[in-house]
């Protein structure tokens, strides 16, 4: 009688299994060309935040620069618009941490989604990106004098600039499944970026501090500025 029981409970149990993972199958089957065929939909409002680190030229040498930056905006599909803000800390290349002076930037950028890779390549939720990006932006360098423990160097006058951009990079970008008034989309960003002073607006420099003197050229191509920085940054969608 046991062994009735136990097999007719074992049938059973074997139905069962197999009726629900048929279930499975089939929805599995159902959801799968739905979610690669289903478009992704990169248009609404945007907040970015992320580091920068690169290169400054100065009349007699480079710097490194070291920040992070904000920017809000709105996506348009490939196109998105920017307002955006950075903070950066200057010092002496190489193992060197002397601190040579500090920007502040605030500036406007557009940028367009070249190419695209989703669906089978890299996942039905995923979207790869290669962007190129432009803009303009308005700089204010300060730069410090030598404490009295510091070797004299040349020090560039303070300014204000009006810089042109341009750089490209990657996103990987990533749509989720989330409440009302959560993002909808989360990216990463990773690229690099040059920009120069504007050819109407050259910087003036002067020696400042227990140095040699400078000899101001304000018109002088010699003395434009240039920087490249490679950034890092998270973009939400919503």
């Amino acid at each position: 009688m046991r062994n009735s029981l136990a097999s007719y409970g074992a049938i059973a149990v074997t139905l069962c299994l197999g009726f629900t993972l048929e279930r499975a199958v089939r929805a599995d089957s159902a959801r799968s060309p739905q979610a690669h065929t289903s478009p992704h939909r990169t248009w609404g409002p945007t907040v970015r935040i992320g580091s920068v680190v690169g290169t400054v030229d100065t009349p007699e040498d480079s710097v490194t620069a070291l920040g992070i930056v904000a920017a809000v905006g709105h996506r348009f599909g490939r196109l998105a618009f920017e307002t955006e803000s950075a903070a950066m800390e200057m010092q002496e290349q190489g193992p060197s941490s002397v601190r040579l002076g500090r920007g502040l930037s605030l500036g406007v950028l557009v940028r367009y989604d070249v190419a695209r890779f989703s669906s089978k390549l890299v996942g039905p939720n995923t979207l790869l990106s290669v962007y190129v990006e432009g803009g303009a932006a308005l700089d204010w360098l300060h730069w410090y004098e030598p404490a009295i423990d510091e070797l004299a160097r040349y020090v560039p006058a303070d300014s204000r600039q009006s810089q042109g951009q341009a750089g490209f990079g990657i996103s990987i970008d990533h749509r989720l499944s989330q409440p009302t008034g959560a993002p909808n989309r989360v990216a990463w960003h990773l690229g690099w970026r040059a920009s120069a002073p504007l050819p109407e607006d050259p910087p003036p420099y002067a020696c400042r501090g227990e140095c040699r003197l400078a000899v101001q050229m304000p018109s002088a191509p010699s003395v434009a500025e240039g920087a490249v920085f490679f950034q890092s940054s998270l973009v939400f969608t919503w």
